[in-house]
């Protein structure tokens, strides 16, 4: 009888025309990028916004060994871990405890938040956690510490945030 009732319902759902859908069309949607530029322009101050670095306390600080060619941080970066934002199955956190987290570093009304790590993937997952929350004003610097520290130009913190290496 079961393959009665799903061959009926095969059948049925595939008599049933598909619905009709128009042609994809991409939206570019460069607010949702950063450049190397504009994280230069928001770590100097010379433009608003507020930067996060979604890697790990030790990658943010600069003690733990990296990849990059260079340890630490972009200055003016709050340490906001990507994986700190994931339950043990790897899932969002509730929505009480994941806005708790961002809470400690990203206040309701911070300004245009620019998420980094080492090359977007980490970023990319914060930057979906924050709009779970209704953060609309996110962005992904991609090119994250892996260009930025390829820079000597390019000041590095390390630690808690107040030795900048060049």
């Amino acid at each position: 009888m079961t393959n009665r009732i799903r061959s009926r319902a095969t059948s049925a759902a595939a008599a049933a025309p598909a619905p009709e859908r128009g042609p994809l069309a991409p939206r570019p949607r460069p607010e949702l990028w950063a450049g190397i530029d504009d994280i230069a322009a928001i770590s100097s101050g010379a433009r608003p916004g507020t930067l996060v670095c979604a890697l790990p306390g030790p990658a943010f600080d600069g003690t733990a060994p990296t990849r990059y060619t260079r340890r630490g941080h972009i200055p003016g970066s709050r340490s906001l871990p990507g994986r700190e934002l994931l339950d043990d199955n790897g899932r969002f956190l509730p929505r009480d405890r994941l806005a708790a987290r961002v809470g400690t570093v990203l206040d309701a009304e911070a300004l245009h938040t620019v998420l980094y790590c080492g090359g977007g993937i980490s970023a990319a997952g914060a930057a979906l956690a924050l709009t779970l929350l209704d953060h609309d004003d996110v962005s992904i610097y991609d090119g994250s510490l892996e260009q930025w520290s390829a820079d000597p130009t390019q000041l590095l913190v390390l630690g808690a945030g107040t030795e900048a290496e060049g």
